[in-house]
């Protein structure tokens, strides 16, 4: 196991490619998890000067709602991450490289093991990267700090961790499948972003339900705030065992498709 994930790591740290989209991408995180409170005031107070009745103010970064509040918002970001994974598993093909790594003695499964380590890695990386931005900005605008505040609510960043995941393992599929970097990025595109939101609008709600982006997008729901309930709207403060469950299962399939590929294709 050491050997694999030493071996994995080395192919990373060599790749100008992957330094630079991940870059991107960290940079991309941070800066939107830190500006979302100040575009979100903004835009308040700008609906506050028209409005009849009073707006109140909010904090997005307050202990123990910047949780569910960080993991919300840091979920549209994952897509960078998944154009990660698909040109680094479609650069394996495209070079040749997991023919050598076959030759060289290590199995389909082993190599198989390798990717989901990766893509284990790559979620644990995010998680950790929103795990220290919501801790500094929880720090710095919540006024009166227990750990019981800080660690209420903080299950939202394991929820997070597997959401990532089973986007992940989607993108591992499609890059497994199709092996050509421009093909998969653009079937998982139009998959993602266009076919599915249409199949989740012609199909009845019972079984668009069951559909695997709208579930793995379902997990985290819009984070309620005191402007969300000023409207009497209301949206879950909790995350659903099903709706895990189907993620965790969803996550299983593409990772079992992937697997089927690497074991039968020719490399």
């Amino acid at each position: 196991m050491k050997n694999i994930i030493h071996i994995e790591l080395r192919k990373l740290v060599k790749s100008p490619a992957f330094w630079i989209i991940l870059g991107l991408y960290t940079l991309s995180l941070v800066t939107v998890l830190s500006g979302t409170e100040s575009f979100i005031n903004h835009v308040v107070e700008n609906a506050r000067k028209n409005s009849p009745i009073p707006i109140p103010s909010f904090s997005l970064y307050a202990f123990p709602y910047v949780w569910h509040n960080m993991t919300y918002v840091a979920g549209f970001l994952k897509f960078l991450l998944a154009c990660l994974v698909i040109l680094f598993i479609t650069n394996e093909y495209t070079y040749r490289t997991i023919r050598q790594n076959i030759i060289n003695g290590m199995s389909r499964t082993s190599y198989f093991g390798s990717k989901v380590i990766s893509l284990a890695l790559l979620s644990l990386f995010t998680s950790f990267i929103l795990v220290m931005n919501s801790l500094i900005l929880g720090f710095a605008v919540t006024e009166e700090i227990t750990l019981v505040l800080i660690l209420d609510k903080v299950f939202f960043v394991g929820v997070y961790f597997l959401e990532v995941f089973a986007f992940l393992s989607f993108a591992f599929m499609a890059a497994t499948l199709l092996q050509k970097a421009g093909l998969a990025i653009i079937v998982f595109t139009i998959y993602v972003l266009i076919a599915e939101p249409i199949l989740a609008f012609r199909l009845p709600e019972e079984i668009a339900w069951y559909l695997p982006m709208k579930s793995i997008g379902r997990m985290i729901d819009i984070p309620n705030t005191a402007l969300m309930k000023l409207f009497g709207v209301n949206f879950r403060e909790t995350v659903e065992w099903i709706d895990m469950l189907m993620v965790v299962a969803y996550s299983s399939i593409f990772l079992f498709f992937s697997y089927l590929k690497i074991r039968k294709s020719d490399i």
